[in-house]
């Protein structure tokens, strides 16, 4: 009996896996992948298109926050549930409409469905994995969640071929709706941890966190970081690779597929980097602000000379490996915080990661605006100034952020 219900919680944490999977997807594939279809089909400038960027992203920062203490209070499973439901409203309704406030509201609600998968299913795996397999399960779910990041771009756009980029997200919608169906009709056969009520959020454990000076350079240089790159790509990666080097829609998306594939491997390639040079993470989080700061000054150099080349993918490559900085930074805060508050820093991390990639994607939005662009067939082509306006501020975040990882000891 026991064995079968093992069987039966890796079944439903297959199918949540998948949800994270779809999270993933959305989160890059819109309005990343079919930025100028957007603009065109609902006759919008580009403000409007990186708000749908940037709505899920404040929502789903927020919504970090209080995830930890969801899993905590009810369990993984019925988070789980909870959210994919809430998913699966929001990316139904994003495809069905073209009135922009619904679709914000769709975004907001695939923003909250999306925040609920990773701890909930990493503390479900917990349960049934010994500690031997459990890091191997993380990273099972993590490449399987990270693949969503990368079909988001070239082969969404290629399926675009053939269908619409609505018929594809109402395909996906129904295919969550199955998924759904299966996870509660296989989570009502097995037994469910009682909710704890004494679990409650608390202000404390914030405040805390927050008043270590060490933690808010360690965030303020982190979320510079993983801002910049995530920008590049789930806003203006692709629109920008197109304008700016007169590239096809299907070999941007090849190139912005490539960086998710990237920032999916350095995860693992960094902390082994680190780990043979003795694990002296301070050091190497230095060394990668100065990897990035180099990467975009050559870029703005790129943009102002008009020097159109590949070259340009390459930078980006090392951007996105160069984000790729979790497994440094987890580990960082884990050691410089008492353990009753490390998975709060932990959280507040994610929504400094989400929350800065929120505000950079509006601001990407109005500063695109600021130069009026030139319309060549269907397509709004924007302007080597607007570009050069766009990474001249991930410049100036990146020098701030070399600043700050300057403040942090170097004994971690």
């Amino acid at each position: 009996m026991e064995n079968r219900t093992n069987k039966k919680i890796l079944i439903i944490l297959l199918i949540a896996t998948f949800f994270y999977f779809i999270a993933n997807f959305q989160r890059i594939a819109i309005p990343g992948a079919i930025f100028d279809v957007l603009t065109n089909d609902l006759s919008v400038s580009a403000f409007y298109v990186t708000a749908f960027g940037a709505v899920y992203m404040y929502i789903y920062a927020f919504s970090q926050l209080i995830t930890g203490v969801l899993v905590d209070r009810f369990g993984g499973f019925r988070v789980i549930l909870a959210g994919a439901i809430i998913l699966f409203l929001g990316c139904l309704l994003f495809p069905l409409t073209s009135n922009l406030p619904v679709m914000y509201l769709s975004r907001a609600l695939v923003g909250v469905g999306s925040s609920t998968f990773y701890l909930s299913i990493i503390r479900e795996l917990k349960n049934v994995c010994s500690d031997k397999n459990f890091g191997i399960g993380i990273s099972v779910v993590l490449f399987i969640g990270y693949t969503g990041g990368i079909m988001a771009n070239a082969p969404f756009v290629a399926l675009m071929q053939v269908m619409t980029w609505r018929e594809i997200l109402i395909t996906m919608a129904v295919v969550i709706l199955i998924a759904l169906i299966i996870f509660t009709l296989i989570l009502t056969t097995i037994p469910l941890p009682r909710v704890n009520k004494t679990i409650k959020i608390r202000v404390l454990p914030f405040r805390l966190v927050l008043h270590k000076r060490h933690n808010l350079n360690l965030f303020s240089f982190a979320c510079c970081n993983f801002g910049i790159s995530y920008v590049i790509q789930t806003v203006i990666g692709k629109k920008f690779i197109e304008d700016f080097c007169s590239i096809p829609p299907s070999k941007s998306a090849m190139i912005l597929s490539i960086m998710a594939i990237i920032a999916t491997c350095f995860n693992i390639i960094n902390a082994f980097v680190c780990k043979i040079c003795h694990n002296h993470r301070v050091q190497f989080l230095k060394i990668a602000s100065l990897i990035t700061l180099s990467s975009l000054v050559a870029l703005c150099l790129i943009i102002y000379l008009n020097i159109k080349t590949y070259f340009i993918a390459i930078i980006l490559f090392i951007i996105a490996g160069n984000a790729s900085l979790t497994s440094i930074l987890v580990p960082i805060l884990y050691m410089t915080n008492r353990k009753m508050i490390s998975g709060t820093a932990v959280s507040i991390m994610n929504f400094c990661f989400f929350m800065m990639v929120g505000i950079l994607g509006t601001i990407t939005g109005f500063l695109l605006e600021l130069t009026k662009p030139q319309r060549i067939g269907d397509t709004l082509v924007y302007s080597n100034n607007a570009y050069l306006l766009i990474f001249g501020m991930f410049l100036m975040l990146s020098i701030y952020e070399v600043y700050k990882v300057s403040k942090l000891s170097n004994k971690y």
